[in-house]
């Protein structure tokens, strides 16, 4: 039997030397994988003058998801690469999306129909505003597709922004149209 070392116990100096090398691993363990791995690393973008990020909030109509991530209002006129075009009823508003399909096929998502609801009422999209962004009326989404895009709206002055009325015309697994489309509904404040 050896008699006792000097100093700490050896079972001291055993646990010392297990947090030491724990310590040294502990950077390690992310790439060893783990709850994270399932998740795309996109890095994070600023947002545009005069827009404010949204909290992401996610609705789906069917099989598409839908989420609003930036916000602009009070835009008085609009400017695009071939022309001006002031507001008619008091300021534009733009609204920064992401639509997503979860549908096994292709949709197309006609965005004619996505109101802006208001204080005053609903909005549908401006066309010129549109046209003037360079923005799609329509699009056609791949199988697992995502996709940005911004919605511009032409509102009274006064009109308080609250939500979006969004339709992605859902369909059945065979691609059939659902007959009634309740849409979805997504806050903005």
């Amino acid at each position: 039997m050896r008699p006792p070392s000097a100093g700490r116990p050896r079972t001291a100096r055993r646990r010392s030397a297990a947090l030491l090398t724990l310590t040294a691993l502990l950077p390690l363990a992310p790439a060893c994988g783990g709850h994270d791995d399932d998740h795309y690393r996109v890095p994070a973008r600023a947002v545009r003058d005069g827009e404010h990020p949204l909290p992401y909030r996610e609705v789906t109509d069917g099989h598409i998801a839908f989420a609003a991530i930036g916000l602009s209002s009070g835009l008085t006129t609009i400017t695009g690469s071939h022309a001006d075009l002031p507001s008619r009823l008091g300021g534009f508003a733009r609204v920064r999306m992401l639509a997503e399909n979860r549908y096994a096929t292709f949709h197309k998502i006609d965005l004619d129909r996505q109101l802006l609801v208001t204080s005053r009422g609903a909005y549908p999209p401006d066309v010129n505003a549109m046209r003037v962004k360079r923005q799609p009326t329509d699009i056609e989404l791949g199988s697992h597709d995502r996709l940005e895009f911004d919605l511009m709206y032409d509102i009274p002055k006064d009109a308080r922004i609250t939500a979006l009325r969004l339709y992605a015309d859902p369909t059945d697994e065979l691609g059939v149209p659902l007959q009634h489309d309740p849409g979805a509904e997504l806050p903005l404040r």
